[in-house]
């Protein structure tokens, strides 16, 4: 176990966060603890978005060290305007930082491997490989040769920024980062729900703990409701099997048969990950790493909620354009939802939305005369900012939205009306914290004869259109969405916890309806995949908060919103039954890490600790290791050419394992460039590795893509048959070792030889 690695990577992370504590006490000055939760993610930002900007000139070690310097810079001007900032806090932050970087730490040093299988490890580790290699940015594509890279990467730049201050080398670093991330994700769930406790009287550590335990540990509920199925009526478990589309025999879980993945596919047809369950997994994936910054863009939205106007303004035309486009760049998913959250912070501010722009007190005065106008007038002026906000992002972001978003192939666009949601299946994934929010809304809102006549109105509404329309979200989910809204333009005892519980829903409801086409999986999949983490990063929060509150509330002694209205020992009831069913959602993150740790699978479990993701390659893979380790010694970015790699399988290893890149690798450049340049390619290759090729041909494809070294192994024998290509003038075979033979091409002597052939 490499400790001292672990120790340097947390000091550094420690100097950054310190390094960004002034600004974040400028930004988030109201908030309890100056927003040290916040300190690295803001460090990271700065930095990031620097070297971004800087690296599509030159990207080195050299332009890393400016960005840090301009952060410093920022850091030492805002110091000297006397920015009050409090170190205990910061200490604070470290500690939860610190237990949740370095449990991460533990679950990868168990599992390190960077595989192909189960994930999408390969892309990652090689895009981190091949931003390392990169003299500017964009980065060349380590799966089509001589093309810069057509994927959000801002979250692998981070990494690559990381491995370049610490000076470890990527098969460390991926790791350590992965960790990073999950540390920083706990500890900004930490940070925006004791802020957002504090604001009600609640204790904030309370609120802060269990937002930490439902983003970083939490599962869904289908372990525990498999746990348990073997106690329920056979009608029971036929009603659940089929929408889930199990044989109802199958439904009740032993213990020993537990399986970590079976919780994320609960959905027909689609993915509902959750953070713990991909954390496991081990992806230093984009839809992973964007999670903290989506939480930093909740916590400015937070403060422009709660702050006064000449403030708000500079927060919201200053500071989150840049950074809702440094999200963007992470993951574009996120781009839409950062927007979103921003909008509903506007919409339900404490101060009207209007007052940020010229002339907006005299609307203020106009609308403020008819509540519908006012809400109208809110919603309004606030999409009109958010448009502003949005338009300026994409100016920051303009070098990743005109090479990925403009240049990436195929047909992109909106869909409508998908295949739904179950019932089944929307309480399964959901199920927590519908619960957890409908007991919280009932027990906080004031209840008159009015209040419940209007909210049965609703369900019955409600459940009428979902069974009309067959749309279950909207029984299940609707009455938080509309409940949510309306208690928080009535009732001063919700606030911005409920903002995150309305966003979330309206996330959910959403994709119900609509979804985005691409050309990598019919229908919904990708939309629901991507939108269901957020929503359990948001909801989680809000969760926390919720959670909280209830407990409090259930103590006589502590002072609660309305308590009046709920008589002491159903508050007592209800609280209990929200912590039994928050504990419940752990049953997932034990079983799932006593499997992790029991493992002894030698493709995934190393011999001992350690953070080497590649270490297992020496192990499963003996006959390629060392022609894999000898091309990671080539400097600069000479291209190869392998076999194109099948998806999810040992494929593509030369260039997935080195970041050199390669003619065509995965199939999911076929997704990036369409199917007519993926089929070219693979083409090519094939006719540079068949035996039958006539030599003017195969001269004229290694000249076309600069191929400077040809890897020939088991899947290149096996797919293409023998080819002696130490009989080509230009080609000289360099190395080999157990399967693999590798060839260097010099590209003169081809030039020279295909001119004289013409």
């Amino acid at each position: 176990m490499e400790f001292a690695l672990v120790a340097f990577w947390l000091v550094l992370y420690y100097v950054l966060a310190l390094a960004g504590l002034p600004i974040t006490a400028a930004l988030f000055r109201r908030f309890p603890d100056r927003g040290a939760t916040f300190a690295l993610p803001v460090s990271l930002s700065v930095v990031t978005i620097v070297t971004y900007w800087l690296g599509q000139f030159v990207f080195s070690g050299i332009t890393v060290l400016v960005a840090v310097m301009v952060l410093a810079s920022l850091s030492v001007l805002l110091t000297r305007r006397e920015i009050e900032i409090d170190l205990q806090e910061y200490a604070e932050a470290m500690v939860v930082f610190t237990v949740a970087f370095c449990f991460l730490v533990g679950v990868r040093a168990i599992d390190p491997g960077i595989i192909a299988t189960g994930g999408e490890k390969f892309l990652d580790f090689g895009l981190l490989q091949s931003i390392m290699r990169a003299p500017a940015l964009p980065p060349e594509d380590m799966w089509f040769a001589g093309e810069p890279i057509r994927y959000y990467y801002g979250g692998h730049l981070i990494a690559a920024i990381l491995t370049k201050l610490s000076g470890t080398p990527p098969r460390y670093s991926y790791n350590l980062a992965l960790a990073g991330f999950y540390g920083m994700l706990i500890t900004t769930a930490y940070g925006l729900a004791g802020a957002i406790a504090e604001r009600h009287g609640t204790p904030r550590r309370l609120a802060a703990a269990a937002a930490a335990f439902l983003v970083g540990f939490a599962g869904n509920l289908f372990t525990p409701m498999r746990l348990l199925a073997g106690s329920f009526p056979r009608s029971l478990l036929d009603a659940i099997a089929k929408p889930l589309e199990m044989n109802p025999s199958a439904v009740p879980l032993a213990p020993t048969d537990f399986y970590y993945w079976e919780a994320s596919r609960v959905m027909v047809d689609t993915i509902n990950e959750f953070p713990f369950f991909a954390y496991l997994n081990g992806d230093l994936h984009a839809h992973m790493m964007g999670q903290p910054f989506l939480l930093f863009v909740a916590a400015l939205g937070y403060a422009v909620y709660r702050s006064d106007a000449r403030w708000r303004r500079l927060l919201v035309f200053g500071v989150l354009p840049p950074v809702v486009a440094f999200v963007s760049t992470i993951s574009f998913w996120s781009f839409p939802t950062a927007l979103g959250v921003v909008w509903l912070s506007l919409v339900f501010a404490e101060t009207n939305p209007a007052t940020l722009v010229p002339g907006g007190e005299r609307l203020v005065a106009v609308t403020e005369r008819s509540p519908f106008a006012d809400e109208l007038g809110r919603i309004v002026i606030s999409l009109v900012i958010v448009t502003t906000v949005g338009g300026l992002a994409l100016v920051w972001a303009a070098p990743f939205v005109v090479n990925v978003l403009f240049g990436t192939a195929g047909t992109r666009g909106l869909g409508f009306l998908p295949d739904r949601s179950s019932a089944v299946e929307l309480l399964i994934v959901h199920g927590t914290f519908l619960g957890l929010f409908a007991l919280y809304l009932a027990t906080n809102t004031r209840w008159r004869r009015r209040t419940v006549t209007s909210a049965g109105a609703l369900v019955l509404l409600l459940a009428l259109l979902s069974w009309q329309g067959g749309v279950a979200a909207l029984l299940l989910v609707a009455p938080l969405l509309v409940g949510g809204w309306l208690l928080l333009r009535l009732d001063d005892g919700f606030g911005f916890e409920t903002v995150l519980l309305v966003a979330g829903a309206g996330l959910v409801l959403l994709v119900e309806f609509v979804y985005v086409k691409d050309n990598a999986i019919p229908g919904r999949f990708n939309t629901v995949f991507k939108v269901y983490m957020q929503v359990w990063v948001l909801w989680a929060v809000a969760g926390g908060v919720a959670l909280s509150r209830l407990l409090a509330g259930a103590i006589p002694t502590v002072p609660t919103v309305h308590e009046e209205h709920v008589p002491p020992s159903l508050r007592q009831g209800i609280a209990l039954v929200a912590a039994l069913l928050v504990l419940s959602t752990s049953v997932y993150g034990v079983f799932g890490l006593g499997e992790h740790i029991a493992s002894d699978n030698p493709v995934h479990r190393a011999d001992d600790p350690t953070l080497d993701g590649l270490a297992f390659v020496s192990t499963v893979h003996p006959g390629e290791a060392g022609a894999i380790e000898w091309l990671d010694a080539r400097d600069g970015r000479p291209h190869i050419v392998s076999a194109p790699g099948d998806p999810y399988v040992w494929g593509s290893p030369a260039s997935s394992l080195t970041g050199l890149p390669t003619v065509v690798g995965w199939y999911q450049e076929r997704i990036y460039r369409g199917n007519s340049a993926y089929a070219e390619r693979k083409q090519d290759v094939e006719l540079m590795f068949s035996p039958n090729t006539a030599w003017k041909t195969r001269a004229e494809k290694l000249e076309r893509y600069d191929v400077r070294y040809i890897y020939y192994g088991p899947r290149e024998r096996n797919r293409y048959g023998r080819t002696a290509f130490n009989r080509f003038p230009g080609i000289q075979r360099v190395y080999r070792s157990g399967l693999v033979s590798i060839y260097r091409v010099n590209q003169t002597v081809i030039e020279t030889q295909f001119d004289e052939t013409n």
